[in-house]
């Protein structure tokens, strides 16, 4: 379950906001507040947190959420119970005074919570330090008591829904704007950050159902990109842009892969051709990919290795399009593919599996005086065995 705490100096207002929620709002759970009135029950508040006077941030607040599927099976009672167990596991007594009210004004049912962190004797029972993580903490060993879902569970299974759904809208996108829309399609709301000195340079992510526009002031929703994944950056998705960009404008009118070669090294991308199984001199050989990155990388700028992006290959045309298969039909057609087209592959220097063999490879070893083929090496073997 999602959830929050936090300590801090209220006012009304925020028992006012408790007892509200569009008029929708249920009381849950009323402790030592002899008023039914938010402003007389923050007035009794105040009265009890004066007598301790070093305490400035006298009051705890926050939440917890649960998830819409969950909210629905569980009762208020329910939800209540594991608040109530929550506050007392991060110092709050019988002795303090709190209300929780519940919400449902939104998609997802919740609870919040204000306590006075001094007790009617004038101790403050609840510490400040780290308490939200504390508070957090305290949610999980009841969520896992109860067999409910935790808040880092739920966090894990959004995070990985967000990044299956960012990549494949990444290669139905050609640019920020066809990604943003594309993953609206999906429900998810893409919110970009810039500054002036690398423009775009941030994202963050967030589910359509889980906005909650009462509480966005408060609790920012969604995760940033570099929460979602540590392994994609916003850089890595601006020079896959940058290539795909390239690579359509100039797929036009392309006879060959050498002409598209040509066009694309006059914007400084070079290309390297992966074929399927073992290449043929002058013979017409099935291209598996083509790998662009940019020529001014040198060892020293290479970007590091990203989760679409490989810092020596740069990127798979095949991983980063849907439309890889037209593109590869529409300027392979007819074409008989020459073993001087690939003599200028630079092999892969990290070396890929055995099935996915890269031209330059096989041609670097083909140039060989001492290359045999492995059919032709296996058979000069069987030859020499029958000799002795």
């Amino acid at each position: 379950m999602n959830n929050s705490a936090t300590t801090r100096t209220i006012t009304k207002i925020a028992l006012e906001y408790n007892g509200n929620d569009k008029g929708l709002a249920k009381v849950a759970a009323v402790n030592f507040l002899l008023s039914t009135e938010p402003e007389n029950q923050y007035q009794e508040m105040k009265n009890v947190a004066d007598r301790n006077p070093k305490v400035k941030k006298w009051a705890l607040t926050g939440y917890i959420s649960p998830p819409e599927e969950i909210g629905k099976i569980l009762s208020d009672p329910e939800l209540t119970e594991i608040a109530i167990e929550a506050l007392k596991k991060v110092g709050v007594t019988d002795q303090n005074q709190f209300r929780l009210d519940i919400h449902n004004s939104t998609k997802q049912k919740h609870i919040h919570f204000v306590v006075n962190r001094i007790d009617i004797q004038g101790k403050c029972t609840v510490k400040s330090h780290q308490i939200g993580e504390k508070f957090g903490e305290a949610v999980r060993e009841i969520c896992k008591d109860r067999n409910l879902k935790t808040d880092v569970e739920i966090g894990i299974e959004k995070k990985a829904a967000m990044l299956a759904n960012l990549t494949e809208s990444l290669r139905d996108s050609k640019n920020f704007d066809e990604l943003l829309k594309n993953m609206s399609k999906k429900g998810f709301d893409v919110q970009l950050s810039s500054n002036i000195k690398n423009g775009i340079s941030g994202m963050r992510i967030i589910m359509e159902k889980d906005k909650n526009h009462h509480t966005e002031r408060q609790y920012k929703a969604g995760y940033t990109l570099s929460e979602i994944s540590n392994k994609l950056k916003v850089s890595e998705i601006k020079i896959f842009f940058e290539i795909k960009q390239s690579v359509f404008k100039n797929k036009e009118n392309c006879e060959s892969l050498n002409d598209l070669r040509q066009k694309l090294q006059g914007e400084g991308l070079k290309i390297k051709v992966q074929y399927k199984g073992e290449f043929r001199p002058n013979q017409k050989n099935e291209v598996q990919d083509i790998w662009i990155n940019k020529i001014n990388h040198s060892k020293t700028t290479l970007p590091k290795n990203g989760l679409l992006y490989n810092k020596y290959d740069g990127f798979s045309l095949s991983a980063i399009d849907k439309d890889f298969g037209s593109l590869l039909t529409s300027i392979t057609a007819n074409e008989q593919i020459k073993s001087s087209l690939d003599v200028q592959n630079s092999p892969l220097v990290n070396g890929k599996d055995s099935i996915l063999q890269i031209a330059g490879d096989l041609l670097e070893d083909v140039l060989k005086p001492s290359y045999v083929s492995p059919q032709e090496d296996e058979l000069w073997k069987k030859k020499r065995k029958t000799r002795r």
